[in-house]
């Protein structure tokens, strides 16, 4: 028998990761898809012919989470995860059965399935099946998310997920590891750095504060789960006074996180911070919003949805657009930022408000990971969840020595041959 892995998404992408690994069980980390693609339709994790025996889920974004309720069609097998992550995968896939419907591959039956074989795993806590042992560790990207790591025959295969080596307002940065044999890492700032934190968080303020004094709004179109929560903290952190409105499914999941208080670096503040906004329960607070200098933190962060579109073009002329998370190709955020218009039922329309990009980032950039895999010390580096990991693995390789690897769509690596 043999130690493998096959690659069944998030390989060269970002999207619909998937990883199917062999040890003496057919082990699924991560079952997610792919929302925004060239083609316009999702894109779902490649057919297998291993049937799972377990699922293990590093964290509730989409693009990890969000094909787990299509394995309930046809399998009864128990998925893993911490206990946050398994809060928010239920609210983001009724949400998306409620936005794609028949686009999903899986309806209301396989979602219910899916809740009623879940079991929680808690980081550092490890769990043995057959001759496999598993344990958690803390990613520092969002509530809940975890690195794998996987001991299977003396060998050891660590899978990041997605991960942050420095503190943020809501978390503190995942540990460096060492002492392992596989490394299958994301690779999505593989070529970027991150500016200095808390020069972005100052210049946020700056923005803040120079809108507000104008007269106007700083709409902030963001991801409802991670960054909600973050720029929530960040303002409170600097401004304990400036209005703060919040909208979207971003409300719901904050109440999770406060659900969960050792999932974040400081729950009392963030509770604080929580009761200090006004969070919007219907249209007067929508319009009180807008009728004051104020801050907007709403979904989506792309602005593809959510209540973010309705402010737009609600917002006076001395008001302000800061998108402070990455825009895919294609989408509004991503068309305003570079192009000055966003599309909205079919129709192209100018926006002549000012738009700036901040960097949030809830990602290692390319210094961590490379001090990343350097401290960990792989026999073999895979890397994933890029767009152009094979540019990185050719520089590991010749500048760093590593037997590193960007595994295509499908493509199943060995790992290790039982003799």
């Amino acid at each position: 028998m043999e130690f493998f892995v096959d690659c069944l998404g998030a390989s060269r992408e970002v999207g619909r990761s998937a990883f199917m690994l062999r040890t003496d069980k057919n082990i699924l980390l991560d079952y997610g898809i792919k929302i925004f693609d060239e083609s316009n339709l999702p894109k779902f994790p490649l057919e297998t012919s291993l049937k799972p025996d377990m699922m293990l889920l590093s964290h509730a974004h989409l693009d990890h989470s969000g094909c787990i309720p299509a394995l309930y069609r046809d399998n009864k097998i128990t998925w893993y995860s911490t206990p946050p992550t398994k809060d928010i995968c239920e609210i983001l896939w009724l949400d998306s059965m409620k936005i794609m419907g028949d686009g999903l591959p899986y309806r209301l039956g396989h979602f219910n399935k899916a809740l009623k074989h879940w079991d929680p795993l808690l980081y550092k806590k490890p769990i043995q099946t057959g001759q496999t042992r598993i344990e958690l560790f803390d990613a520092g990207h969002i509530s809940g998310a975890s690195m794998i790591d996987i001991e299977y025959k003396g060998k050891t295969f660590f899978y990041t997920g997605d991960f942050k080596c420095d503190e943020t307002m809501m978390h503190k940065g995942a540990k460096f590891i060492d002492g392992v044999d596989t490394l299958m890492i994301e690779s999505t700032y593989a070529q970027k750095d991150h500016p200095p934190r808390k020069e972005v968080e100052q210049r946020l303020m700056e923005e803040i504060y120079d809108t507000l004094e104008s007269g106007g709004n700083v709409l902030l179109p963001s991801f409802a789960l991670g960054r909600t929560q973050e720029l929530i903290a960040l303002i409170r952190s600097y401004d304990e006074n400036v209005p703060v409105y919040v909208d979207g499914m971003g409300k719901e999941i904050s109440r999770i996180y406060m659900q969960y208080p050792s999932y974040i670096k400081d729950p009392e503040k963030f509770k604080r911070a929580i009761r200090s906004v006004n969070l919007v329960a219907g249209i007067p607070d929508k319009k009180a919003a807008t009728r004051q200098p104020s801050v907007i933190i709403t979904s989506s962060g792309m602005m593809n949805g959510g209540p973010v579109l309705n402010y737009l073009f609600n917002l006076n002329s001395n008001s302000k657009i800061i998108l402070t998370g990455y825009c895919v190709e294609g989408t509004n955020g991503n068309t305003l930022l570079n192009q000055g218009f966003i599309t909205q039922d079919g129709e192209q329309l100018q926006v002549d408000l000012p738009i700036e990009y901040l960097d949030l980032s809830a990602h290692a950039g390319r210094t961590d990971l490379i001090k990343f895999i350097k401290k960990a010390g792989p026999e073999k580096v895979l890397l994933v969840h890029g767009d152009h990991p094979e540019e990185f693995a050719k520089e590991l390789k010749e500048q760093h020595g590593f037997d590193a690897l960007a595994p295509l769509p499908g493509e199943r690596v060995i790992l290790d041959e039982e003799k």
